[in-house]
């Protein structure tokens, strides 16, 4: 048993440090310039990264702006408002990014993306869809864009909009590294428990005493911001971490 509660504390200390360096380079904010550095490529006045939430039987499906350009709140609502249907029914059909121009003149005859011909746009706007599956889906929206989009440009945004995409999602599932925040003997006791095992039979099979196995149940629960074990078996279900 003291072999046990300082093997626990161990794991603690080690846990607490990650946390503290995970904190200081993962964060919503460190999206944003990055956001800006692609903004500044396609030559765009505004942005937005909107998140899809899933059609269910109680509400229907829906875009929400998670980070937008300051003053940017009328004209991405306006976007969203006008487009959100066809924009859900595109992320569900299509990966090739949608390019919304005020006429219908073309963009190119072999660009990689779909051209949109809408009244409701002044400039063009670039949408690069996010499909990550369970973990979430949604798009990086460029809006009143102005430099020339060649197909390397738009390749090279729509790899770095998933990137941004993937990275604002874990965050959000209160992971801000990913998986690593973990340790193994949690992501062990999570696993069994998503098996069926109840936390007797983990602790014999381990080799840990009960406290012990809920001790490590109850820290990942916590970090992955999640209210109870089913949620936290959810989501780490969701982020890969177990299977």
């Amino acid at each position: 048993m003291e072999f046990e509660t300082a093997q626990y504390a161990q794991d603690r200390g080690r846990d607490v440090l990650q946390e503290a360096n995970a904190g200081m380079a993962g964060s919503t904010a460190d999206l944003f310039p990055r956001l800006v550095t692609m903004q500044r490529q396609c030559g765009s006045r505004i942005f937005a990264l909107l998140v899809a939430e899933a059609h269910t039987l109680l509400k229907p499906g829906k875009l929400v702006c998670a980070i937008q350009s300051p003053g940017s709140q009328d004209a991405v609502a306006e976007f969203v408002s006008a487009q959100a249907g066809f924009l859900l029914h595109h992320l569900d059909a299509s990966p090739c990014p949608l390019i919304f121009t005020p006429d219908s003149t073309p963009v190119g005859e072999t660009s990689p993306a779909v051209v949109v011909s809408t009244e409701t746009v002044a400039a063009k706007t670039i949408a690069f869809p996010v499909q990550l599956g369970a973990m979430g889906n949604g798009f990086v929206v460029f809006f009143d864009v102005h430099a020339g989009l060649s197909n390397d440009l738009l390749i090279d945004l729509h790899r770095k909009s998933l990137s941004v995409m993937r990275e604002k999602l874990r965050l959000a599932f209160g992971l801000a590294s990913g998986s690593e925040n973990l340790n193994d003997r949690e992501i062990e006791c999570l696993q069994q428990v998503g098996n069926g095992m109840k936390s007797e039979a983990i602790g014999e099979l381990l080799n840990l005493s009960v406290h012990t196995v809920n001790a490590y149940l109850g820290s990942a629960t916590t970090k992955l911001n999640a209210v109870n074990r089913i949620q936290a078996i959810a989501k780490a279900i969701r982020l890969g971490i177990i299977a």
